[in-house]
């Protein structure tokens, strides 16, 4: 994806509230890292669709929760 389309995606889900809800069905693990890209500035514990995308990528190993940071 190239620099530009991810600020846009960025600056589009800073400004909709409507792009922080919680996925309907689970992420796919592709479709969670996307996710979790454009919601960097989101603190998942705010944030149900960023909390959702980290809880996908826990599960298919491809991320490791930190110990001493919070979500």
């Amino acid at each position: 994806m190239p620099t530009n389309s991810l600020a846009m995606y960025q600056l589009i889900a800073l400004c909709d509230a409507a792009a922080h809800a919680a996925p309907m069905v689970p992420f796919t693990p592709a479709q969670a890292h996307e996710v979790a890209q454009i919601h960097i500035a989101c603190r998942a514990k705010t944030c149900p669709r960023k909390s959702a995308a980290i809880d996908t990528l826990v599960e298919a190993g491809r991320m490791v929760l930190s110990t001493t940071k919070p979500r």
